[in-house]
């Protein structure tokens, strides 16, 4: 009796390696995920040039007004940014970054004072003071 060189459970332990292997490929970003950010895009980065990427911060993510209509697809806000040129009034590029299973962490500014911009008092983003807390 002859021995085989190989057993078929290595051979489909290989195989099954081979499948997994296999790169995910991703879905682009919705038209409705698009107009989400557009609408509701609280934080903003000067780009130059004319410019602007716009994204939300966790605090409107989390707004159940805002995900909610999106669904599953809810969970792609923290990802995908848009950068819109001013001077054109259009979109630039769309920028789609999977970062993993947890949102990127953004320092929440308190909700803005009214008074205060009435009279004309000077106010810090939510992006400023995210930016200052990574610069301390």
């Amino acid at each position: 009796m002859a021995v085989l060189a190989y057993s078929k459970a290595r051979a489909a332990a290989a195989s099954t390696r081979r499948k997994a292997a296999a790169p995910v490929e991703r879905r682009p970003p919705s038209g409705d995920l698009i107009n989400t950010i557009l609408q509701y895009a609280d934080l903003q980065q000067s780009m130059g040039g004319g410019r602007v990427m716009l994204s939300l911060s966790a605090r409107r993510i989390a707004d159940p007004v805002i995900s909610g209509p999106l669904g599953r697809e809810a969970g792609r806000l923290h990802e995908v940014s848009i950068i819109w040129d001013e001077r054109e009034d259009e979109i630039f590029r769309i920028v789609d970054e999977p970062r993993g299973a947890e949102p990127p962490r953004v320092l929440l500014a308190p909700a803005p004072d009214e008074r205060a911009a009435e009279d004309g008092a000077f106010e810090l983003t939510a992006a400023a003071l995210d930016y200052i807390a990574r610069h301390e």
